[in-house]
Parts: C-alpha cells; structure tokens; sequence
C-alpha cells in the first residue's frame, strides 16, 4: 500500500493548467490538455482502507440505502448512467437506465444522493414511450447522453425486443434525438445491430441475441463517437466487448461502421435488412470477457479509463491513450461475489474526470436479480 506521503508528492507534480471545461459539448468535451488540480485527500486518509493496483487504489465499499417506494427498488444498478450538467445554475441532469430511461434534475452528480428521489413520472423513453415492434418493444435505456452543436440531445440506447412469456431478449443498439433538454424524445432508430434477424422462437428461457449492453463517448482527438458494446465475436458463445464508430456529428443512423480489427470499416447497420456485419474483438480485453463498459476521459493521468463487469461478476478496469488500443484489463478484486453494472462518475459527470472518481456498481446479486447500490472511491496517481 503506497502511504499518504506518496500521494501528496505525486500529486504536487500535477498543476492545474486550466479548469476542465465541464459542458458535454462536440467543442470542448475530453479536450486532452486539460488537467485538474491534485486530489485533496480526506483529513482521516488511512491508506489501509484502499487496495492498491499498481497505477491506482480502490476504496472500501459504501453500500446506499434505497427506499422500497422507489420504481425498480433493489434493482438499481442494472446499466450505463448518464450524468452531465443541465444548464449553467449547477444542476446535472442524470438519466437511470433498467428497461427504460427515467430523467432526473438535481444538485448533485452523486447517484447515492439522488436514488431514493426517482419517481415513475420521470420516464422519458423505453418501455412505455412509443415502442416499436421488433425494436425496442421489450425496453431501451440511455447508454449515453450528449449535448450537440445544434443545441439538441442525443440519445443513444441499448434496446431489447422480447417473447411473450419467455425471458429471453433481441438486442441492438439505436440513437434518439431531443429539442427540449430531454424531456420529450423522437421515436429511436438503429444504428448497430447482429448479423442475424430475431428468430421467431428464442431457443429457451435467459437467450440473449444480437448486441448491445455498452456506452457511447466522444472522443475529440479523433473527432468520432466510439460505441463500446458487447457482441458475439468469432463464434457464438464468443460475447466480447467490440467498438464501433460514426464520423457524423450527431451519430445519425447509418453513419456508423463497426471495428475489424484495424480500423472501423464494417457495416453497423444495413438501412434495408437493419442487420450489421462481424463483431471483432477488442485486443486486449479478451483476457476478461464481459460486458456493460463505462468509459470515461481522465484528464490527471491523460488517459481514457474503462470499467466493465465479465461474465464471472467482477469489475476488471483498463486504460487507453486514444480509445482504440486498451492495456489489458486488471480484475478488480473487490470482495463481493457478485458486482456488475460499474459507473464512473465524477463531479463534472460521467464523461470526464480527474484524479480522483467515484465507482458506483450493483454488488450482492442473488439468484433474483436483486442487489446493492454500492460505491468506491478510485484514485488514480
């Protein structure tokens, strides 16, 4: 365990340049010279209560207690949250993804502060804002919220069509778009879909087709929106985290092109058949399979940082210089049996952040599906 001493001294090599422009704009979001002053670390730091990785600790676990009044209660975290600032008062605006997307304005970025507020009046798009057949008629949720240049939102989403009275569920990936700051969404369009149709039985009960379960960021050095998700690659049974990318400033449907292994050149999603070509792996991650990444630009170490859970329940963390080739991932130990569905939040939201982020996951999960909200301190040196 590296001592407080250590810290203070790395940290004091740090100095704040300029503050980080916080608006999730395409001009001035993940801006890769931006820095941020040196974490201040609690006045009762104890370094024991940190698990040290190498580049960056991990704290102990804060479990969040949640009214049972609260829409999907035990049931929170279960997909990416989007978190940026509502407009220049201070507000963020925070959208809860399950198998729809519920909009939350509040004071504060923190999900432990804001959980036991959500309401069901504050759903915005999915299960019960215009489906659409063969889409998204078993839910979407936000897997990424962005301000563009016109002024309107974007809103990418993981959606699901499901069978009557069969468990299992079709996935894909799609854009919607928002003229009033999120309140009212269009109806959503695909944009990254499996190489093959439903099928008009799933094979059981739990079967899980197509892609999806990611999250979309802008990366400004390479002007594209990158969508991290999970597809079966290589060979079914192969569900690996692959990315793909759109050059269009508003990621519009039909503008994107998934990963070959070299550059971004397949066929995302076909207009006609709205079927998508291969998924290939990203090289690197393969060491821990897994899915619902959450990536977010650190502007301390100058480094995309990503946190996803595999498929053995544990969070495992990696970093890349550009968002294309990622170290590979550590598993994170963190002691739980079962913790899935990690968020990086920060005080300027979910795309950016400094030296120190907070992790948010679902930990505990029983056989019901039911968990914990939990969160842990990460501090990068």
């Amino acid at each position: 365990m590296k001592t407080h001493a250590l810290y203070v001294a790395g940290a004091a090599l740090m100095i704040a340049l300029s503050s980080c422009d916080r608006d999730l704009d395409l001009a001035h979001a993940y801006n890769n010279g931006s820095s941020s002053k040196p974490y201040e670390f609690d006045a009762d730091f104890n370094p024991d209560d940190y698990t040290d990785f190498g580049t960056f600790v991990v704290g102990d676990r804060n479990i969040c207690w949640q009214d049972p009044h609260i829409p999907r209660y035990m049931l929170w975290l279960d997909g990416k949250i989007s978190v940026g600032k509502y407009d220049d008062s201070g507000l963020f605006t925070t959208y809860w993804s399950a198998d729809n997307s519920l909009r939350q304005v509040s004071a504060s970025p923190w999900l432990d502060e804001n959980v036991n507020a959500l309401t069901s009046d504050m759903e915005v798009f999915g299960k019960c804002i215009e489906p659409v057949s063969g889409f998204y008629d078993g839910g979407a949720w936000f897997i990424g919220v962005h301000k563009l240049m016109d002024g309107r939102l974007a809103g990418f989403f993981h959606a699901e069509s499901h069978w009557p009275g069969v468990s299992a569920a079709y996935k894909s990936i799609g854009v919607t778009y928002s003229s009033d700051n999120g309140l009212t969404w269009e109806t959503g369009r695909r944009i990254l879909s499996g190489t093959d149709p439903k099928p008009e039985n799933p094979a059981g009960q739990g079967e899980s087709y197509g892609l999806g379960d990611g999250c979309v960021v802008w990366n400004d050095a390479r002007k594209v929106w990158i969508c991290y998700y999970s597809g079966y690659c290589d060979d079914p049974g192969n569900y690996m985290i692959t990315m793909a990318c759109s050059e269009d400033p508003a990621g519009a449907a039909g503008t994107w092109k998934k990963w070959d292994g070299k550059a971004f050149t397949v066929e995302g999603c076909n207009g006609q058949t709205q079927l998508g070509g291969a998924n290939i792996k990203i090289a690197n991650l393969d060491t821990y399979a897994g899915g619902n990444p959450s990536v977010m630009w650190n502007h301390y170490i100058g480094k995309w940082v990503m946190v996803y859970h595999s498929w053995s329940r544990r969070i495992c963390l990696s970093t890349s210089a550009d968002g294309i080739a990622w170290e590979a991932p550590i598993s994170l130990n963190l002691g739980e049996e079962e913790a899935m569905y990690p968020n990086l939040i920060s005080e300027e939201g979910d795309q950016t952040g400094g030296q120190a982020v907070r992790m948010y996951y679902a930990a505990d999960m029983n056989d019901l599906g039911q968990r914990s909200l939990a969160w842990r301190k990460v501090v990068f040196y």
